[in-house]
């Protein structure tokens, strides 16, 4: 995760060439989905910044992918802003 002065950086802006997102703010009215890849350690804001792969079932299901434009790995969705381990661990409790 890319943070700097307590905002969520997007990496995908050297290659998006349609970037208009490049940082999110410690606190947002509402939590955001953003995209993550463990192979390049890089954070996509959106979906612009994504390659997508399709999976079609023969029961009609399609199966929709995101994959990361410079090493093609599966990423991974996480939230924004991030829940404080403390509290993580206590939602967790909960279930």
């Amino acid at each position: 995760m890319t943070v700097r002065g307590k905002h969520l950086q997007c990496d995908g802006r050297s290659v998006c060439i349609s970037c208009s997102i490049y940082t999110w703010p410690p606190k947002v009215a509402q939590p955001k989905k953003y995209y993550y890849c463990e192979n390049c350690k890089t954070d996509i804001l959106c979906e612009r910044g994504l390659s997508s792969s399709y999976d079609y079932y023969d029961d009609g299901f399609v199966d929709k992918k995101f994959k990361c434009v410079k090493c093609d790995g599966l990423l991974l969705e996480i939230i924004w802003p991030r829940i404080p381990e403390k509290l993580e661990k206590e939602l967790l409790k909960l279930d």
